[in-house]
């Protein structure tokens, strides 16, 4: 019999008279990797929280080791030998990645100093024990962020806790940077660590995972082992109901005769992007696929005014637009749903109804002021346009899920009415039903005449969503695919460059 290091019995948790957790249950064995699933809103961040120490229940009991336990804040929980990695990362950007990881702990020579020979020592010897490699010397603001990712996991293993969270650690990471993260994974279950996971990417939940636990809207659903379960079987329990189709048919045909925007020879200064043109059309979603750092990001950053362009022009419906900046681009109709929806798309601790009013303000204004009474009855329908889940509008954005974030975001975009919209990373850290609303929202606002353009690291969603596919490498366009054209194979080969070095060398 499996050893039970921990078990949640009748947990119950409310904010503001809302109820997040309703009497669930949770257990995990003694050296298992254990998936938490479930919709944004089900209950999984709560429940995480509680066990390391940020939340306490108002309701139940938590035993861990077989002794009844009350975690009253994350120093505790560490003592305890409980430790979270988060999904957004907690790291300093100016300190090093050795100054980070004993932030707060350092030890000391025996004259008060710091003692970073012994800081070297243990940092090399924990990263020589789980295959971790990254320079304790850098800075972490100069690092990528799957190197980030990896300092936020030796801060807790220096800590050496038994029982590991980790919250969607691979949200922001490529496909090789997550098989790093599996290998770590194994050594720390070989080691007799336990892991708590959570991700929205099937495949990783099926490779990663020992058991799984589902939440749906703050209820217990049920616990099994992955093995005995398909994707469609977890779908299920998740959502209540079977998803026939993930990726949703296009309402419409592609237009080839009404070209919606066009980009011509667009380059920047920072050489990151070269000589980039494209056309979208009616009713076409322009996926956009590549490698992590090969100008994906870039190119709709530059297109959204937020970084110089070197040279390029762009067309909206057949007439040339100028963009020098972020403002002169919503002005234009272009608007970004960006990858990073907590520091680059909303402001956490104001309310959603100002998150959702704040790009469209003008169109609500009575000479100086804001019409307040327009802004609640604009609020109210983005609200239920959008299926937003939320107790009340005055609420900080913040206190919402992550889907329901990411819809704020949407709405506050679609609120200026754009005739192009770029999504970075749109449903990235989402449940597959929030998914497949985005993707719904995407094909309508295609067959409206908007231009469409999405860039994702998921491959599968690239295949599924796209109209034509731009690859990237090295700042260029190394292919454009039709639907029919699309394989995997052929768009890793794009991504690397093969099918552009083929052609330069004549084969």
């Amino acid at each position: 019999m499996a050893e039970e290091i921990l078990k949640m019995i009748d947990i119950t948790k409310r904010f503001s008279g809302v109820t997040a957790l309703c009497q669930v249950q949770f257990s995990c064995n003694k050296g298992e990797v254990h998936v938490l699933a479930g919709e944004n809103g089900a209950g999984k961040s709560t429940i995480l929280k509680m066990l390391a120490g940020i939340h306490q229940p108002d309701e139940g009991k938590i035993y861990f080791h077989g002794r009844e336990i009350c975690l009253k804040s994350p120093e505790h929980a560490q003592k305890m030998g409980i430790a979270m990695v988060f999904q957004e990362l907690t790291l300093v950007g100016e300190m090093t990645v050795a100054e980070n990881i004993y932030l707060n702990q350092e030890p000391v020579t025996k004259f008060g100093r710091v003692d970073k020979k012994e800081i070297r020592k243990r940092i090399s010897s924990i990263m020589e024990k789980y295959e971790i490699h990254i320079d304790p010397d850098a800075t972490v603001n100069t690092l990528p962020v799957a190197q980030q990712q990896m300092a936020e996991i030796l801060k807790i293993l220096v800590r050496d806790p038994e029982l590991i969270i980790l919250d969607e650690p691979t949200s922001a990471l490529a496909k090789k940077e997550v098989k790093q993260l599996q290998k770590i994974m194994e050594n720390l279950v070989k080691a007799g660590k336990t892991i708590i996971f959570i991700s929205h990417r099937m495949e990783e939940v099926f490779e990663l995972g020992d058991r799984i636990t589902v939440f749906k809207d703050g209820t217990y659903i049920g616990t099994c082992n992955i093995k005995d379960i398909t994707e469609e079987d977890l779908i299920r329990m998740m959502v209540g109901r079977s998803l026939e189709n993930i990726f949703p048919p296009p309402i419409c045909q592609v237009d080839r005769s009404q070209l919606v925007f066009e980009v011509q020879e667009l380059s920047d200064f920072k050489n990151k992007l070269n000589e980039i043109s494209f056309q979208v059309y009616k009713g076409e979603i322009l996926g956009i696929s590549g490698l992590q750092g090969h100008g994906q990001t870039e190119l709709l950053n530059s297109i959204s005014g937020l970084y110089r362009l070197k040279k390029g022009t762009f067309k909206i419906n057949g007439e040339e637009v100028s963009v020098k900046h972020a403002g002169q681009a919503i002005e234009k109709g272009i608007a970004l749903v960006p990858a990073d929806r907590k520091s680059q798309g909303l402001m956490l601790e104001l309310s959603c109804r100002h998150n959702l009013a704040v790009s469209s303000l003008k169109k609500r204004m009575k000479g100086f002021f804001i019409d307040r009474r327009a802004e609640r009855d604009f609020t109210k329908d983005m609200v239920s346009r959008l299926s937003i889940k939320m107790e009340n509008p005055e609420l900080p954005v913040s206190s919402l899920s992550g889907g329901n974030q990411q819809k704020v975001v949407l709405g506050k975009e679609l609120a200026t009415e754009p005739k192009v919209i770029l999504f970075d990373e749109p449903t990235r850290g989402i449940d597959v039903e929030a998914k497949r609303e985005f993707y719904l929202i995407m094909h309508q606002l295609a067959a409206q005449g908007v231009a469409v353009i999405m860039n994702s690291s998921d491959m599968m969603e690239v295949m599924g969503m796209s109209s034509r596919v731009l690859v990237m490498y090295e700042g260029r366009i190394s292919g454009i695919l039709e639907k029919e054209e699309l394989s995997e194979e052929l768009l890793m080969q794009m991504a690397m460059g093969i099918e552009r070095r083929k052609k330069e060398d004549g084969e």
